[in-house]
């Protein structure tokens, strides 16, 4: 059987370009007829470019796949095996994580999409909240030997690992005599959790470790609100107020969602933490 490059094209859905290049670099090069220059490819060919393509779709180098297929070692086609292993827990995770995001995402918007904020102070509660943060610094770590090259590792690892747990980074916002609310845009909070821990462990010392971490142990309301920045800050400030909380507090907020808009005023669902501890 002789199929001309064409038909290998058609076969397998490529490029007619792609397969001149494989046989450009040597990965896959068809038969020649000496007598008038035309390829054509064999059914062993149409084996090797199965592999090939197999291969190539975990994102394996096409380099890596030309040295494996021209050692015609065993040992080089376990570690080609391993490597695809690797690569599809990789992407298994990836996966696994874009899934979990999307639910996630469902569940938000149908609590959106039928939510009102709550301008009834009064119906309110107080509760005492005991548990512990960690701060991170993102600018400070950047600019540290503390984690030079990992910090941004650092932070997509916990970016992942609290969303598994159906958790979110924490933002600290500090209210202003009353007038005022400043968000700290450099610092994040994490809860403490046993996975949190191990990940921060491979990046930072336990030295490090104690002095980021924040026991809060304090009276607060918490509550759900969702506009514009702008409206966020006006809607701590009158909590704030209401609870006659001291002038310069701090509240605690998590983003749960956010809906762009053609203008600068976007839109964000929140959680509100307010200290309203006296």
């Amino acid at each position: 059987m002789k199929l001309s490059i064409g038909e290998v094209s058609k076969i397998f859905n490529i490029s007619k370009e792609t397969l001149r290049y494989y046989d450009k670099i040597g990965i896959l090069k068809p038969e020649v007829n000496s007598q008038n220059g035309y390829r054509y490819y064999l059914f062993k060919h149409l084996e090797k470019l199965s592999l090939i393509l197999g291969i190539k779709l975990l994102g394996i180098s096409l380099a890596d796949i030309k040295q494996t297929i021209g050692s015609e070692d065993l040992n080089e086609y376990k570690n080609l095996v391993s490597k695809q292993e690797e690569i599809l827990k990789i992407k298994k995770k990836e996966l696994e994580h874009l899934e979990y995001n999307l639910n996630k995402s469902k569940k938000i918007l149908n609590t959106v999409t039928n939510f009102k904020n709550d301008y009834k102070f009064e119906n309110l509660k107080i509760s005492n909240q005991n548990y512990s943060l960690y701060a991170l610094d993102m600018k400070k770590l950047l600019s540290s030997n503390i984690c030079p090259i990992g910090t941004m590792s650092l932070e997509k690892e916990l970016s992942y690992l609290n969303e598994e747990i159906n958790d979110t980074y924490i933002y600290l916002y500090n209210i202003i005599e009353n007038t005022n609310v400043y968000e700290n845009e450099n610092l994040l909070f994490i809860k403490e959790n046993p996975k949190n821990i191990e990940i921060l462990k491979k990046y930072l010392n336990n030295e490090d470790i104690s002095s980021i971490k924040i026991d809060i142990h304090e009276k607060c309301v918490s509550v759900n609100f969702y506009g514009t920045t702008k409206q966020i800050n006006e809607y701590i400030l009158s909590l704030n107020k209401y609870f006659n909380c001291p002038k310069n507090n701090m509240a605690y907020v998590k983003y749960e969602f956010y809906l762009p808009k053609k203008t600068d005023d976007v839109m964000y669902f929140v959680n509100i933490n307010l200290n309203v501890s006296i």
